[in-house]
């Protein structure tokens, strides 16, 4: 008589399965940015740039602002020396960032010739974490500048100019510019890292990240002028836009990695 063959139910997670996946998978990408962090941090270069643009940041806030060295501004002159105000404040937050896209282009192109890419690929870590630990450990050193050379900033105003200065920085364009330098240092390292994974020398990968520092400083100055015509809402949208625009590079890009050709050309 033949017995009936029934088909076994797909196995699937648990919610605390599940949970301690995603647990998982956030430590492991930690670990991965952490190291990154290291190699950058060890970096003479580093330093060095960040307190190369510290220095220039210094002199040219003196040379630039000088308004502000009167003691009263008028109102006709106030709504200008603001605007002025928020676009060096968006400058010194965006320069250290630059950076991180150099960092990125050698994630994987730099690992992958000095033949420490492979124990990273033979573990269990996935493809996603993989790729958010490397463009985070590219980013966070450059954020970590860019914060400092912020904070410089508004003391040398407060040292230059007074304390009373500050309050001619509109809140609104102030908080944008700090949401948009993450997403513009996270969109840079993240292309950055597409590139390195799909070549097989740090050089070209440099090579080719370099023309991304031009294209998003060529976009970053046609957005300001679209809030010049169109307002605020427009960079408020721009910034969503860009968050969400550097998770799902970072999504798509770890999808479409070919992780086993990698390890068979190592």
């Amino acid at each position: 008589m033949p017995q009936n063959v029934m088909a076994s139910p797909s196995r699937s997670l648990s919610p605390r399965q599940g949970a301690t996946k995603k647990v998982g998978s956030l430590r492991t990408m930690w670990l991965i940015a952490w190291r990154q962090i290291g190699e950058a941090m060890r970096n003479r270069s580093t330093l060095v740039m960040t307190g190369f643009f510290l220095m220039i940041q210094t002199v040219l806030i003196w040379i630039s602002l000088r308004p502000l060295a009167q003691g009263h501004v008028s109102p006709k002159e106030a709504g200008f020396v603001g605007t002025l105000m928020a676009f060096y404040l968006l400058y010194v937050g965006l320069m250290p960032t630059t950076p991180a896209v150099g960092i990125a282009s050698g994630v994987f192109a730099g690992d992958k010739e000095r033949g420490c890419l492979t124990p990273l690929l033979v573990t269990p870590a996935s493809n996603a974490s993989i790729f958010a630990g490397k463009v985070l450990g590219a980013v966070l050193p450059a954020l970590l500048c860019a914060v400092i050379g912020i904070v410089v900033y508004f003391v040398e105003i407060v040292l230059f100019f007074g304390p009373e200065k500050l309050v001619l920085l509109p809140v609104s364009i102030v908080v944008l510019i700090l949401l948009v330098i993450p997403a513009i240092a996270l969109l840079g390292a993240a292309l950055a890292s597409v590139i390195s994974s799909r070549v097989s020398t740090f050089q070209s990968a440099q090579n080719y990240s370099s023309l991304i520092v031009i294209v998003l400083w060529f976009g970053l100055a046609g957005l300001l002028f679209l809030v010049a015509a169109w307002g605020l809402w427009t960079f408020a949208t721009a910034v969503v836009a860009l968050y969400v625009v550097d998770v799902l590079l970072i999504v798509i890009s770890a999808a479409t990695w070919r992780r086993e050709e990698v390890m068979a050309r190592q």
